[in-house]
């Protein structure tokens, strides 16, 4: 009885373990003279596989099963199935961290600049302090011009005074010469008609000289309120050179206030620049901490992403070398021999043959472990 040997259909298998394929049949191939005849006969005959795996829990078909080529006739599907999910979490990691954004921090802008302080105008109060100088000086010429003529008496009341004072030293004179007359008649004994008359020339003169003494008052007291009219205009005019004096005063403090507040005003533009400067110093601190933690995200992120492929590659690696025996042909499972372990390793021969039941005959090697020829 002759045999062809073919290799069974495995994506990759360990150097452990072995299959063997073996074709045979009863009919003597010498009998076989048409070459068709012959090949549909190889076709039909059984195929006894020998397998050697790890575990006969490896085995996954039956006596009487039928199968088709390329079906798996013996896989380690317990470790296959971890390391498929093993594979599909580490690819769905792989795939969220893809996913995963991470954002890029906004470079911080220059603040706009601010608009110059404009340049320091002090017209306003320099033309006050003008106007407060010139009012002084008049309110001063006024009071020089008018003080020597207010501190000394009015020469028209004046003159009055005088003529009524020497209205009344004539009428005193004559008031006593006309008193001296009348003694003296009265002591030469005149006629009483005579001394009547002189009698009522005295009447009249201490009338006169009444009315003297009245003008006389009268002029003193105009004199008096003329001084002390002048006196009252001096004091005006002394009072409008201190109002002067006060508004240049003030005219001068508002300057100086002014002054004040523009280098408060310069100040504060200086101590903001200053603190504009200082926040985008620390916008741009801020800024390059930001980029430097981005940027170590991203190095961790293909680190891990790298990692993960490297776990995923080791995955596939495995899932790679777990071996496998698929089917070379249809057909159905006529026999499984028992299983036999040796050093770990346990062995069996599976038959497949075309039909249900072989009508081939007997296998006269039934029982035995076949080897290479």
């Amino acid at each position: 009885m002759s045999s062809d040997k073919a290799s069974a259909n495995a994506s990759k298998s360990e150097p452990t373990n072995t299959t063997k394929v073996e074709n045979y049949s009863d009919v003597d191939d010498d009998r076989l003279t048409d070459n068709s005849a012959i090949s549909v006969l190889q076709q039909n005959r059984p195929l006894r596989m020998t397998l050697s795996v790890d575990s006969p829990s490896f085995l996954k078909v039956k006596v009487g099963q039928e199968i088709k080529q390329g079906d798996i006739i013996t896989d380690n599907s317990i470790e296959r199935n971890r390391l498929n999910k093993q594979r599909q979490s580490l690819q769905l990691q792989i795939d969220n961290l893809k996913l995963k954004s991470i954002p890029k921090p906004f470079e911080p802008k220059a603040p706009p600049q601010l608009a110059a302080l404009p340049s320091a105008n002090f017209l306003e109060e320099e033309s006050a302090i003008a106007q407060a100088k010139l009012k002084l000086q008049q309110a001063q010429s006024i009071l020089e011009s008018r003080t020597k003529l207010l501190n000394s008496d009015n020469p028209e009341v004046r003159a009055e005074g005088e003529k009524a004072e020497s209205a009344l030293n004539i009428t005193s004179e004559k008031l006593q010469e006309q008193e001296e007359l009348l003694r003296s008649m009265q002591d030469m004994k005149l006629e009483p008609s005579v001394l009547r008359h002189e009698e009522a020339k005295l009447k009249q003169l201490n009338s006169e000289m009444e009315q003297s003494r009245s003008g006389l008052d009268q002029a003193r007291a105009k004199l008096n309120a003329s001084a002390i009219a002048s006196q009252q205009e001096l004091q005006n005019l002394q009072i409008a050179v201190q109002i002067a004096q006060s508004d240049l005063q003030m005219a001068q403090s508002r300057l100086e206030t002014a002054r004040n507040n523009r280098k408060l005003v310069e100040y504060q533009a200086s101590l903001n620049a200053a603190q504009r400067v200082e926040q985008q110093n620390q916008s741009n601190l801020a800024y390059t901490r930001q980029m430097q933690d981005y940027a170590q995200q991203i190095r961790d992120r293909d680190y891990q992403l790298a990692q993960l492929q490297i776990s995923l590659s080791s995955v596939e690696d495995k899932i790679s070398q777990i071996p496998i025996v698929r089917s070379p042909k249809t057909g159905y499972i006529r026999r499984v021999k028992p299983w036999t372990g040796v050093n770990g390793k346990y062995t069996t021969t599976i038959t497949i043959s075309s039909n249900p039941k072989s009508g081939a005959g007997s296998d006269p090697s039934d029982g035995a472990n076949p080897t290479p020829n």
